[in-house]
């Protein structure tokens, strides 16, 4: 790892342990943050400032606390309960984009582990994954040529990141990307909770072809801080019927192709 990515690692790490706490005690002022991260008034002061611009947080009288509109992480179990039904049409409509013979890489998250079990049976797939759920579940599936990114297991989330599992995605080519996200927003664009997992995210973005979005209705509106891309950057939209005509327009007039699942 270079120096200069050294201090930026640090900092999401302080980052991700801010929201922590914001989430345990609801507010907190400098001073407390200061002393659970063992570091100066100062430099928490510059992580609020950025958490603040990132519109993950809000300050007020000296004390922070979370945006109502942040996206925190959940455990994948949890995850899977949530908003079931939509989830589980937005995986059976992305499914008709995986064409046979497709390379695709199909990211961890609630919604695209549902993506495989819905391709039609005829097509032969080669899928990478750093998943390890879905993995599991294609063990058997002759449908599908299955790669895993190896990297650091994140048990809270059965999946793969760090620099082994970026340098194996690195190293391949697709047609497709289904990637997930726990926040979209026009300004701040598609964003996840965890600073690894969105790492791997960008280096999966730049392997593929064609970037396709499967998220529900509750995303939209909603910000976590770290950052996966721009939604220009986003081909395809897969979502439900709850997403409002002037979020559906604003996503055509930019250049994303919005399909609704219903």
């Amino acid at each position: 790892m270079s120096d200069k990515k050294i201090p930026v690692k640090r900092m999401q790490t302080r980052h991700e342990k801010i929201v922590d706490l914001l989430r345990k005690y609801a507010s907190c002022n400098v001073s407390v943050l200061a002393n659970e991260l063992g570091v100066s008034a100062v430099t928490i002061r510059h992580d609020l400032d950025e958490l603040e611009k990132s519109g993950c947080i809000s300050r007020s009288y000296g004390r922070a606390t979370l945006s109502h509109n942040f996206s925190f992480e959940l455990e994948f179990r949890e995850k899977e309960n949530i908003r079931s039904e939509s989830k589980q049409l937005i995986a059976k409509k992305a499914a008709e984009l995986v064409e046979d013979g497709d390379s695709i890489i199909v990211d961890s998250g609630s919604t695209v582990a549902l993506l495989a079990r819905y391709i039609a049976s005829n097509k032969k797939i080669t899928l990478m994954t750093n998943a390890l759920n879905l993995a599991s579940e294609l063990v058997a599936d002759t449908r599908f040529t299955v790669m895993m990114t190896g990297g650091t297991l994140r048990a809270d989330s059965y999946s793969l990141c760090g620099p082994e599992a970026e340098q194996a995605v690195r190293l391949h080519h697709f047609n497709k990307l289904f990637i997930g996200a726990d926040g979209i927003d026009f300004l701040a664009g598609v964003s996840t909770t965890n600073a690894q997992d969105a790492q791997l995210n960008r280096a999966m973005l730049a392997a593929c072809d064609q970037i396709i979005l499967l998220a529900d209705s509750s995303k939209f509106g909603k910000r976590s801080f770290c950052v996966i891309c721009k939604m220009p950057q986003v081909d395809i939209l897969v979502t439900d019927n709850g997403i409002s005509d002037e979020y559906r327009q604003a996503l055509i007039k930019i250049g994303v192709t919005v399909i609704v699942a219903e």
